[in-house]
C-alpha cells in the first residue's frame, strides 16, 4: 500500500513538472553599481525561480569551453526564489572586460521544508543570445561621460529617443533622475516606463544605470519594490559612488507633500527618512573619498527650495543644503519641474550651480579634473543648451 501511495505521488509529481510550462526570462537583464571589482545585474522571469549569473573572461575562449564561476541570487547563505532577480558579481579585476549570461531554474513545486522541485533551467543563452560584457573600472581613468534622464512618466517612446544613440556614442552610464512613472501600481510598471527598452538598447553596449527615485515613485500599490529594481551599496535610495575623477552623491528628496497630506492616507513617514538620510550625508562629506576627489557631483530629482516652493523642495533645502555649502560640489543636476532651468545665482541657498533637466531632453555630462561640459539634447538629437564649468 505505502509502495502505491508513493507510486502514485511521484507520478502526480512528475505529471505536474510535465505540465509546467518552462519559466523564462521576461525583462531585462540591466546593469548596476559597477565598481572597479565587480557588477549588479537584475532581471525578472516569468514566474517565480532561483537565478544565477555566469562569468568567463572576454578571451576568446567559448562560455563552454569550462566549468564557469556561479554568482547566486542569494540572501544571508540561501538562494532566493521570485519573479525579481538581483545578483551581485565581485572579485574581479579593475578596468577588465568580462563575459556574462543569466541563468534560472524554475519552481515547479514548492512544498517549503519538505520539498522543492525546480525544473531543467532556462538561460539568455538557450535564446541565441551570445554573453553580455561589462567592464569593470579603471581607476585611473581621467573623464567620465554620463547621460541623464528624468520624469519619462511612463512616456517609453520618449525616453528611447532620448538614449537611441547611446550605444554608438557609449556614455559611461545612464542617469535615471526620478520619476520614471507617476506611481507604481504593479511590478509592470517600471519595466513598461522604460526598463525594459534600457535593457535592450543599453545592456548590450555594456552601459549600466545609476537610479534616483523621484517623488512620484513613492506612489502606488508596489512603490515599495523600488529596491528590488535598485539595490544600491548602502540598501537604502541614498548612496554613492566614484566614477573617474568624479564623486557622485545619490539624494533622495522623498515626497513633495507633508506627509500628512491626505493623498499619502496617513502613510507618510518621510520626514524621519530625511532625517536619517542628512545625517548619513553628514558623515559622507567628511570622508576622505569625498574631500579628496578631484570633482563632486549631487544627482537628487527635487530641487532644493526656493520662493514658495513645496514642503519637500522647503525640507531638502532645510536638512541637505547646509551639508553641501562650502564643500566644494561642482554642480547639482536635479528634474522634477519638466522643463529646463540653469541657476547659479544663489537663490537656492546653494554655493554651486544647478541645472533641472527638462522631462523630454537629455542632458549629457563630461567631466574631469580641470572642468565640467553639459549639453541638452533634444529628441530631435539637437543641442539646444550648453555650459561650462572650469574648475579653478
Amino acid at each position: 500500500m505505502k509502495r502505491t501511495i508513493l507510486l502514485l505521488s511521484l507520478l502526480l509529481t512528475t505529471a505536474a513538472a510535465a505540465a509546467q510550462p518552462r519559466i523564462r526570462v521576461e525583462h531585462g537583464p540591466y546593469l548596476l553599481n559597477v565598481t572597479d571589482e565587480g557588477f549588479t545585474v537584475v532581471w525578472s522571469s516569468t514566474a517565480d525561480a532561483a537565478g544565477w549569473v555566469e562569468l568567463a573572461p572576454d578571451d576568446g575562449s567559448h562560455f563552454y569551453a569550462a566549468e564557469r564561476p556561479k554568482f547566486r541570487d542569494s540572501h544571508l547563505g540561501r538562494q532566493r526564489i521570485g519573479r525579481m532577480h538581483s545578483v551581485r558579481v565581485s572579485g574581479l579585476k579593475p578596468g577588465t572586460t568580462y563575459r556574462y549570461r543569466i541563468m534560472q531554474r524554475g519552481v515547479v513545486l514548492n512544498e517549503g521544508n519538505k520539498r522543492v522541485i525546480l525544473d531543467e533551467g532556462f538561460g539568455s543563452d538557450i535564446l541565441k543570445h551570445k554573453p553580455y560584457t561589462v567592464t569593470t573600472l579603471d581607476p585611473a581613468q581621467e573623464k567620465v561621460d554620463f547621460w541623464v534622464v528624468n520624469d519619462i512618466h511612463s512616456r517609453d517612446s520618449v525616453f528611447r529617443l532620448l538614449i537611441r544613440s547611446a550605444p554608438k556614442e557609449k556614455p559611461d552610464f545612464v542617469c535615471l533622475n526620478g520619476d520614471l512613472a507617476t506611481q507604481i501600481e504593479t511590478p509592470e510598471t517600471l519595466w513598461d516606463a522604460c526598463l525594459a527598452s534600457a535593457s535592450e538598447i543599453l545592456t548590450p553596449a555594456g552601459i549600466p544605470l545609476a537610479a534616483v527615485r523621484g517623488n512620484h515613485e513613492n506612489r502606488g500599490v508596489c512603490s515599495g519594490c523600488w529596491s528590488d529594481f535598485f539595490p544600491s551599496p548602502t540598501g537604502e535610495t541614498y548612496y554613492t559612488f566614484r566614477r573617474g575623477p568624479v564623486f557622485f552623491l545619490v539624494l533622495d528628496g522623498c515626497e513633495d507633500k507633508p506627509d500628512s497630506d491626505i493623498r499619502y492616507y496617513g502613510l507618510g513617514d518621510w520626514d524621519a527618512y530625511r532625517q536619517r538620510e542628512a545625517a548619513w550625508l553628514k558623515e559622507v562629506v567628511r570622508s576622505e573619498e569625498f574631500r579628496t576627489a578631484p570633482v563632486r557631483i549631487v544627482l537628487i530629482h527635487m530641487i532644493p527650495g526656493g520662493e514658495a516652493s513645496w514642503y519637500g523642495e522647503q525640507q531638502i533645502r532645510r536638512l541637505f543644503v547646509p551639508e553641501l555649502v562650502g564643500k566644494g560640489i561642482d554642480l547639482m543636476l536635479c528634474g522634477h519641474y519638466h522643463r529646463y532651468q540653469w541657476i547659479d545665482d544663489g537663490s537656492r541657498g546653494v554655493d554651486f550651480p544647478i541645472l533641472v533637466n527638462s522631462n523630454n531632453d537629455c542632458l549629457r555630462v563630461s567631466a574631469d579634473p580641470k572642468g565640467i561640459d553639459l549639453k541638452v539634447i533634444d529628441t530631435s538629437g539637437a543641442v539646444i543648451e550648453r555650459h561650462r564649468i572650469d574648475k579653478k
